[in-house]
């Protein structure tokens, strides 16, 4: 059983008139929180789930969204947390029972599906925890269902913190979303919700209820730094910019200092899988980190880091074992080591061998991403009869950039800046590099349409 939701539930009962979420230019106080919570106990209870059924959302942040996930981990449900534009099998692969998902009107729910026993989903149901399924973003592959157990993740919020106004740009869907939105809550601050995730109205939410945090992936923050509606903005109340989700570069980092003078920027880590432990960064404009907070064990093997955390997933859906015989898990991603201190460079499955020459992706990315023009960059490879591979990178440029020569001016670039066999031999122009999760697509194609769950 998950007594810290229930005690989350009373502090916010007992908050009152407080405001604790700010969304379509006003606030809802605690105590509507909380009777909303109550509101939408009822209305799941309609719908007769068994004992620690799975339920499907599908659904952007929002007031009744947030209340009803609160009321259905009250209820010792397992939530699956399905993102927009995932694939539309996606709800089978969480073993839904019932699914509830939002568009343009409103809240509706599907159609019910019969479901089979699974591992995972049955020891959640048998310990009578609540429980959250996170999916993989997917971005290089099919989306894995990762299951965490409620008590874990509410586990390292029982300390406190400091009641603080809080933008979190990433969705709950997300593990870093979640993170924001529960620290927010246990902590007793205000959580900020914009109209959208456009650079225009997150600055807008800012302003409007003098946000003193906010929280957004590398990807969203080069947009925002771009944008000539965040030099006119009122940002001044910001304090704290954190960012995480995916490698930041040089550059962006740069510019969000420059954007955001005085305040700290502090990066964080964390993965669908385990969490998001608490970290500090080495300063404003380093990307140097160390964990901070405990319950969390570090292993770096081979220059690729493991981790065993308090908050870590009890495994996959009808997947094997994830962990070693110790309990560790890799996360895959290369670090270097540096006096206690690490820095994230990106994903070991994702190098490229040119020649016998190891290229990461995010070097490369991080040398195109120094052109003013650039909105994003996703560099890859590709099958070289003679090399093994070869390097191309896809580059999206701001609205004012001219396409004309663009090409030319990023290989120039790259020339200068990098060896030979790092530099792209194909640069394809190109939209939409920045997903619906505000993070890099490193793969192409178009997401299923809106309706992509009717016949789940």
């Amino acid at each position: 059983m998950s007594d810290a939701l229930d005690r989350l539930l009373d502090k916010l009962a007992g908050r009152g008139t407080d405001p604790s979420l700010f969304e379509n230019g006003r606030w809802r106080s605690a105590g509507e929180l909380a009777a909303a919570v109550a509101d939408w106990r009822a209305v799941i209870a309609a719908q007769s789930p068994r004992p620690g059924a799975v339920m499907g959302l599908q659904a952007s942040f929002g007031f009744d969204a947030v209340a009803c996930l609160l009321a259905a981990w009250q209820m010792r449900l397992i939530v699956a947390l399905l993102p927009p534009g995932a694939p539309a099998d996606t709800a089978r692969l969480a073993h839904c029972d019932l699914m509830l998902r939002w568009d343009e009107g409103g809240a509706h729910w599907m159609a019910r599906q019969e479901t089979r026993p699974e591992p995972l989903l049955e020891s959640l149901r048998a310990a009578g925890d609540a429980g959250a399924v996170i999916f993989t973003s997917g971005s290089t592959g099919h989306p894995r269902a990762a299951v965490h157990a409620l008590p874990r993740l509410l586990a390292k919020f029982e300390a406190g913190g400091r009641a603080l106004r809080t933008l979190a740009v990433l969705q709950m869907d997300h593990i870093a979303g979640l993170d924001a939105l529960l620290y927010t809550l246990c902590a007793g601050g205000g959580f900020v919700i914009p109209r959208n995730r456009t650079p225009a109205a997150v600055c807008a939410a800012i302003a409007a209820a003098r946000v003193e945090v906010l929280s957004a992936s590398p990807s969203f923050l080069r947009l925002l730094c771009l944008s000539d509606v965040a030099r006119e903005a009122d940002l001044s109340s910001i304090a704290t910019v954190t960012y995480g989700s995916e490698p930041m570069d040089p550059a962006t980092l740069g510019r969000v200092n420059a954007l955001f003078p005085g305040c700290r920027i502090s990066q964080k880590y964390g993965t669908t899988e385990l969490g998001a432990p608490r970290t500090a960064s080495e300063a404003n404009d380093s990307l140097w980190i160390r964990f901070a907070g405990t319950g969390v064990d570090i292993d770096v093997r081979d220059g690729v880091l493991w981790m065993r955390t308090a908050s870590q997933f009890l495994g996959y859906v009808d997947e094997p074992n994830p962990f070693d015989a110790q309990g560790w898990y890799c996360t895959g991603d290369r670090v270097e080591c540096r006096d206690g201190w690490l820095r994230i460079l990106g994903r070991e499955r994702e190098l490229i061998s040119v020649g016998g020459e190891k290229v990461a992706p995010q070097q490369v990315e991080a040398v195109i991403l120094e052109l003013p023009e650039v909105v994003a960059t996703a560099v890859s490879g590709e099958p070289n009869a003679l090399l093994g591979a070869v390097v191309v990178a896809r580059v999206e440029l701001g609205s004012g950039a001219s396409a004309g020569d663009a090409e030319r001016r990023i290989r120039q670039h790259c020339r200068s800046r990098l060896p030979p066999y790092q530099v792209p031999v194909r640069i394809e122009l190109a939209d939409g590099l920045v997903g619906q999760r505000q993070k890099l697509q490193r793969r192409g194609g178009n997401a299923p349409p809106p309706d992509a769950y009717q016949n789940w």
